[in-house]
């Protein structure tokens, strides 16, 4: 009872923290210059009809490019526009990562925007993926907390704070200029203590797991940022950061960079945190079972487990980033070895990937010494 109502708590100060903070609930508009963005408003249509496709051939002709173009009708859904079906033109180009291929019942996302005679001029945006992501969502949370029951449901509480924490504070904070990498490392902290609590409530495994995955974040953040400096690397290797840079949120080259280390940080925080809670629960379930056990004992018994940590956690973020950069790594076999390693995009996933894995290593011994020495004393008050 005691860790739930310690959850309750965590979980109903961080939400007051972002949701209730001034800092984080003011809307920002966006600027070029001294013009005021304006953006199209989104809405959800229903594919009635599609035409046959018809080759631009004066386009081929001049510039060997396809492209084709057929009549869509389609139904607005949702919108100012509810109800009203409009037939559009839809382009398809020989470039597949910009097409968006219809069919007749498919739904799609619509751009609507005014034209300055006041008429609607409507487009297919792009496919209509959140009925998929929300089934998929639904499927995870009722497997998750099916096997995890009240440990996934405070586990779940744990992401949900995450999430806020990302989106609530760090994403508007940074988009107000505000150094990135600070903001990331009150996150870090905030969400640590925040899961550990919500798992383990008060205890001195807690504790333990929370230092060893403080220690481990600081290492991997110090370690990041010394790479960035050193190497160095902008932080503007990918498209995304150069489009923010040059059109939403034009701030210095070392905003960038800090943004980078803040994306590290982050990326790291859930392996190292992993491993200092299962470090802090084994000596701690060791420590019960044998009260006999001297400090040293349980320390090399920490240590044992890290061990066999280290390797599976190390692959998994290891594997996490190439996963995510396989298109890179097919890039990478077209390239000199001399210009790959040098390349900032590449250098970047190397050490987004090693600056983790050091924090992750660093976590193991500074939670196993941690937890063995809190639980060598005084054993019978551990929990």
């Amino acid at each position: 009872m005691k860790s739930y109502f310690t959850g309750l708590l965590v979980f109903l100060a961080a939400f007051i923290f972002f949701v209730i903070s001034p800092a984080t609930c003011q809307a920002n508009e966006t600027y070029i210059g001294n013009a005021q963005i304006q953006e199209e408003e989104l809405a959800i249509g229903r594919i009635v009809n599609v035409g046959k496709e018809q080759l631009n051939a004066e386009l081929l002709k001049g510039t060997g490019m396809r492209s084709s173009e057929q009549i869509v009708q389609v139904k607005v859904l949702d919108g100012i526009l509810r109800g009203r079906t409009f037939e559009i033109k839809h382009e398809i180009t020989d470039n597949p990562a910009f097409n968006i291929k219809v069919a007749p019942n498919q739904e799609v996302v619509l751009a609507i925007s005014k034209q300055p005679n006041n008429q609607s001029e409507v487009s297919i945006a792009d496919y209509h993926r959140m009925p998929v992501i929300g089934w998929l969502i639904v499927v995870f949370l009722a497997f998750f907390l099916f096997f995890g029951r009240m440990q996934g449901v405070k586990a779940l509480l744990g992401l949900i704070i995450t999430v806020l924490l990302i989106s609530g504070v760090l994403l508007p904070l940074s988009m107000r200029g505000v150094n990135p990498l600070l903001t990331a490392i009150g996150i870090c902290l905030v969400s640590t203590a925040s899961i550990v609590l919500l798992i383990g409530g008060f205890s001195k495994k807690s504790v333990a797991a929370i230092s060893g995955t403080v220690g481990g974040v600081v290492v991997a953040g110090v370690t990041a940022q010394l790479v960035i400096w050193f190497a160095p690397l902008t932080g503007l290797s990918s498209e995304e950061a150069q489009i923010l840079r040059g059109s939403v949120l034009v701030q210095s080259p070392e905003f960038y960079s800090g943004l980078l280390a803040a994306g590290m940080l982050i990326g790291a925080l859930g392996v190292i945190m992993d491993v200092g809670i299962s470090i802090a629960s084994s000596v701690s379930e060791i420590s019960k079972s044998n009260d006999m056990l001297t400090f040293k004992e349980l320390y090399q018994a920490g240590m044992n487990v890290g061990r066999d940590i280290m390797g599976a956690m190390t692959n998994t973020l290891i594997l996490a980033y190439a996963g995510s950069a396989l298109p890179l790594m097919l890039l990478a076999t077209q390239i000199a070895p001399n210009k790959l390693v040098n390349l900032d995009l590449f250098a970047t996933e190397v050490a987004s990937a090693l600056s983790g894995s050091l924090g992750l290593v660093v976590t193991i011994p500074i939670t196993a010494f941690t937890a063995a020495k809190m639980m060598s004393q005084n054993k019978s008050n551990n929990e």
